[in-house]
């Protein structure tokens, strides 16, 4: 059954947020219930970056049977565990400790500084099992979609790149500091824009190696509009509303080192969703 209206095109943006993507699916499944049974996927464009870029894959290879696709990644999501992303074995975890300390010890000379603190093998072979990158353009030759895209950042570049697979209609994009590369997505794409830098191996493409989307993603709505979206549904899942007023009267406690680190971290994946409804409103 097709959803799709002629004179609109609703794009489904899917920002990143590590684990906090399972929410998402939450809200899909709430979609998924209002929508008839057996209908396609009522999104003609997908755009998803860092976790949302896994579901976003998914409803996209899957848009045939939205509830079918929906039903999917609930599953995926209700038994995710730790082993499931990276080897947490006791063996790894203190070889990993070992080759971090002998590397910082010696500056890297006697012992290879490491490439990520984590190893992420078992996501990808997760994804690999469950994703099913073909059928991504059967769904479009179909009619099920228009455009699905992946954002990873470029370190040598330092520029937020949308990876997308489309219809002929569809073209590349270039602005400051933001493009859009049109090619077939692969396990790679999904992989690299997951990559969170230091813990997960960033991954080659195109001579350059990419990390987590999030990063440098000042304008998360970008890739939808250059795909053609006339209307924009967006499941965030965090809370970038002003917080309480400041109280001069109360001395806030020193901040501990973990307070500041996971501040700076907070700060490098600053979510652009809300300044960029700002400037469009």
């Amino acid at each position: 059954m097709k959803v799709h209206s002629n004179n609109t095109r609703t794009a489904l943006v899917l920002p990143g947020g590590g684990a906090r993507g399972a929410f998402q699916v939450g809200v899909l499944k709430a979609i998924a219930e209002m929508v008839p049974s057996g209908c396609e996927n009522p999104f003609p464009v997908i755009s998803g970056t860092s976790a949302g870029a896994i579901n976003s894959v998914v409803l996209a290879s899957k848009a045939r049977r939205f509830r079918v696709a929906v039903a999917e990644l609930e599953r995926v999501w209700g038994n995710f565990h730790s082993d499931q992303v990276f080897r947490s074995d006791s063996l790894t975890m203190l070889n990993s400790s070992l080759r971090w300390f002998g590397a910082i010890v010696t500056g890297g000379t006697l012992v290879d500084m490491p490439k990520s603190l984590l190893d992420n093998a078992p996501l990808r072979a997760l994804l690999a099992r469950n994703v099913r990158f073909p059928r991504i353009q059967e769904s479009i030759d179909r009619g099920y979609i228009d455009a699905v895209a992946v954002t990873a950042a470029g370190y040598r570049s330092s520029k937020s790149v949308s990876f997308f697979q489309a219809a002929d209609k569809s073209r590349e994009w270039s602005r400051t500091r933001r493009i859009g590369i049109r090619e077939p997505l692969s396990l790679d794409h999904l992989m690299a824009s997951i990559a969170v830098p230091m813990i997960f191996r960033p991954v080659l493409l195109h001579g350059e190696y990419f990390g987590d989307g999030a990063m440098r993603q000042a304008t998360p709505l970008s890739p939808a509009i250059h795909l053609g979206a006339s209307r924009i549904l967006v499941i965030g899942v965090r809370d970038e509303t002003a917080g309480s007023e400041l109280d001069a009267s109360e001395v806030q406690d020193y901040p501990s080192f973990a307070h500041i680190a996971g501040y700076m971290l907070d700060t490098l994946f600053m979510d652009g969703l809300y300044s960029d409804l700002e400037r469009m409103t």
